[in-house]
């Protein structure tokens, strides 16, 4: 079967916008460009795409070397200017009351003010991709301008960010011993991920106590970077002596814990798990605990 693809689907992808600066036999250059990201960060290494045949290419492949400038939201015209001619028609930076531009640090291409990001590049590698050539640069030194909001483009238009938006998360309200709690195994984390058990028995819930603290909690444990979560947790659980059989299906839950104008985000990553011994061994705790009750 054929998919066919919408027409002009390629404009609802949003991007940001740079310009890229040049230098070749006709002199200094700006194009603009939507496909420009930073694809490392040691060494800091910055893609750029652009069309076959431009003259952008022809004065990097020359000197080595580009700038990328991030346009803001206050550089529509110098962003629609730039990618509105090509350097064969007209030498764009010397419109002066569009253009203001500065002398580089390390390499000898101008840099265009006014924008959020100025990164210096040498150029690493060159590959075609398509109808598109990929230029990967070095950034051999980089500003920002953290009073400048950059400029966003979609479906033709410009935009810029509007309010920030939160992820999805269940707001609790906790004690202030529980947050601490918390708090503490997250080690000022901005995120504290987990992976536990949900055992449930007769309307409530198996916890067990935090050695030091006596804190009752469900089981569970923080597993490291790179392991596999299931497997981490059924270690753990036979490690304080606790068999169960856990479920194959895992549950999220994205928590945000507060007390006060203080909180801690939390990550959850349940199995729910049967006990494999007589439960009277066991804690047992209500389901409406402040913690638990958001997670069954």
């Amino acid at each position: 079967m054929t998919r066919k693809v919408p027409s002009k689907a390629e404009r609802y992808f949003s991007t940001g916008i740079s310009m890229i600066t040049s230098r070749g036999l006709h002199g200094p250059n700006v194009m603009a460009a939507e496909w420009v990201m930073q694809i490392s960060y040691s060494p800091v290494l910055v893609a750029i795409f652009i069309h076959k045949g431009s003259r952008t290419i022809k004065n990097i492949e020359k000197t080595k070397e580009f700038g990328v400038n991030v346009a803001s939201k206050e550089q529509t015209t110098e962003v629609s200017i730039a990618g509105g001619y090509s350097g064969s028609e007209i030498n764009k930076l010397e419109f002066k009351n569009i253009f203001k531009t500065s002398k580089s640090h390390k390499i000898k291409t101008p840099m265009i003010l006014g924008c959020t990001i100025n990164a210096e590049c040498k150029l690493v590698r060159k590959e075609k991709l398509g109808d598109h050539v990929m230029l990967v640069g070095r950034v051999v030194h980089i500003e920002h301008d953290d009073t400048k909001s950059p400029l966003i483009y979609h479906r033709g238009r410009y935009f810029s960010l509007g309010s920030t938006v939160e992820p999805d998360r269940q707001e609790i309200p906790v004690s202030k011993v529980t947050l601490e709690f918390f708090k503490n195994l997250a080690q000022e984390k901005f995120v504290l991920k987990c992976v536990g058990t949900l055992v449930e028995h007769e309307n409530k819930i198996l916890v067990t106590k935090w050695p030091k603290t006596g804190f009752e909690t469900i089981p569970f444990v923080m597993p490291p970077q790179g392991k596999n979560l299931r497997d981490h947790l059924v270690k753990h659980l036979n490690g304080i002596q606790l068999h169960t059989t856990l479920e194959k299906e895992p549950i999220m839950k994205r928590l945000v814990l507060k007390n006060g104008i203080d909180m801690q985000r939390i990550n959850f990553v349940l199995f729910k798990g049967k006990i494999k011994k007589p439960l009277k061994e066991y804690i047992w705790k209500s389901k409406n605990d402040e913690i638990i009750s958001t997670l069954v």
